[in-house]
């Protein structure tokens, strides 16, 4: 999917505008395309749903300073990352309404929501004539609005806890200012679209299109979503569900070495359901000033690379905003786990000590290259290790077979043993014991590996932690976060972030999270 280009034309049709207009100016032929004209065919309605996944690039944008990248908002809240750099989501004091970073991530959720959605009104709409050529698109266009625009409400939950849940495409003033959501509305609906796309999504794509999300992609979501209501509503319909779903993935297997998921020669591979498809920009957007993603503060495309240059700068042009490692995941890795050796460096310099994606990358044409780390490799959004360590969980959790799930733990550590760079497997990590009967032991083991496979990751660590707390398992008001900063102070309210309040004063019907 690397080669997939994003027509600039979406500018005239994913964003909602207000036009006034004279007598003079109606009769004009419209100088590129409108609404009216769009969407009539399988060529523009292929633009339209790569639109949607475009919007994924803001994610992961530079996009011209410290305050203006979101990446903080999954990596810096755990335990597994810190800073010296004055983040409200490193330390959570001062954290309110008001942080660039979670206004942004709020912003860039929502516009993903309204492109999803409008596609979905335009299935409805034009789908018996748009497709007449490729009929099987309709269905697969829906699927993948459908699987993006769950996959925001499940981060959104993940943030925020609370938000606004926006179905349809809002056209009409009334509609503009949506409830907050309550409980856990927002996992509910990723549930039920999930549900559906994986009906309605392919098995594969062709070559040329591989990285487009199938049904093991959405599958392999929903799972996780039901997993995560799960943890925190202690329903145990959900677990049987998930196990469900994983147990319907087909053709899916581990990587033969821990690295090849980080590595950009290996993007999409047999263990990946979800990556971002990082590439170079068309025309080599400068990712270092201002703007959406790049120089054009109204871009529909803008930087469409990955921005990595948070674990590898000191301290160069960005100060001290680069992440280091903390003591307390460096020592939950056995000395001789190969996944340790990857992921971390042996040099003492504590700021350079953060290597997945960085070691086996390459850079974006133009702007890109080893002193800005514009990377043009792939982010794994889901990948199967962490849905078999979700299926172990979920086997766990429902009074299943320790056994299956302590040789679904076991099945990841010997991938681990396997990977060493030479090639001459290691005794590190050892399996779990088979035969232990402690639901208790074997739930912390599972959660265990989960922080060694899947460190440094999609706020893995961080949404881990937050669930357990919000379940009783754990008490975050007592976890050791490790923080660089002095004045660190974790509060039970601080489990979900803050709305941005801009949001909050202008919409009538919005409340701010308890707390802030």
């Amino acid at each position: 999917m690397k080669n997939i280009k994003v027509s600039f034309s979406l500018l005239l049709i994913l964003i909602i505008s207000m036009i006034s207009c004279d007598e003079s100016t109606i009769d004009l032929v419209p100088i590129g395309n409108t609404e009216g004209s769009y969407f009539q065919n399988e060529t523009q309605m292929e633009e339209a749903i790569m639109g949607v996944y475009q919007k994924l690039s803001f994610f992961y944008a530079f996009r011209g300073g410290q305050n203006n990248n979101v990446a903080p908002v999954w990596h810096l809240p755990g335990d597994d990352l810190t800073t010296s750099a004055n983040y409200a989501l490193e330390n959570f004091s001062g954290l309110n309404g008001s942080n660039g970073q979670l206004s942004l991530f709020y912003d860039f959720a929502y516009q993903l929501i309204a492109r999803a959605n409008t596609m979905l009104q335009k299935i409805e709409e034009n789908g018996d004539f748009a497709y007449s050529n490729q009929p099987e698109l309709k269905d697969y266009h829906k699927g993948e609005a459908l699987f993006l625009r769950a996959y925001m409400y499940l981060q959104l939950w993940n943030v925020f806890g609370t938000a606004p849940l926006i179905t349809e495409r809002i056209v009409n003033i009334e509609n503009a200012y949506p409830p907050n959501s309550q409980g856990t509305e927002l996992l509910d609906q990723a549930i039920i679209d999930l549900q559906e796309a994986a009906q309605l999504l392919p098995d594969s794509w062709s070559a040329e299109m591989k990285g487009r999300v199938t049904q093991n992609s959405a599958l392999g979501l929903r799972g996780k979503c039901l997993v995560f209501r799960g943890s925190v509503n202690n329903t145990n319909e959900d677990f049987t569900a998930a196990i469900s779903d994983f147990n319907m993935l087909s053709g899916m297997s581990l990587t033969p070495l821990y690295s090849q998921n980080f590595d950009v020669s290996y993007e999409n591979n047999e263990e990946s359901l979800f990556e971002y498809q990082a590439n170079s920009s068309p025309g080599n957007v400068n990712p270092f000033v201002g703007g959406a993603g790049g120089n054009d503060a109204f871009a529909v495309i803008g930087e469409i690379a990955a921005y990595y240059g948070f674990f590898t700068q000191k301290p160069s042009w960005i100060g001290n905003s680069y992440y280091t490692a903390t003591s307390s995941v460096k020592n939950a890795y056995e000395t001789g786990d190969p996944r340790k050796d990857y992921n971390l460096s042996a040099d003492p310099d504590e700021s350079l000590n953060v290597k997945k994606y960085i070691k086996n990358t390459a850079y974006a044409e133009g702007w890109g290259g080893a002193g800005n780390e514009i990377s043009v490799n792939n982010p794994r959004i889901l990948r199967y290790a962490d849905i078999l360590l979700l299926k172990a969980e979920a086997i766990v959790r429902s009074g299943g077979n320790l056994s299956e799930a302590i040789s679904i733990i076991n099945e990841i550590r010997e991938r681990a043993r396997n990977s060493t760079e030479d090639g001459t497997p290691s005794a590190i990590p050892e399996d779990k014991d088979i035969s232990e009967s402690d639901a208790d032991v074997v739930l912390e083991w599972v959660f265990e590996e989960r922080r060694l496979e899947l460190a440094f990751e999609e706020g893995h660590r961080w949404w881990d932690l937050r669930r357990r707390h919000m379940a009783g398992e754990i008490d975050l008001k007592s976890l050791d976060f490790q923080s660089l900063l002095p004045d660190f102070s974790f509060q039970d309210d601080n489990i979900n972030f803050p709305l941005p309040e801009k949001e909050v004063v202008e919409n009538p019907n919005m409340n701010q999270n308890t707390g802030y």
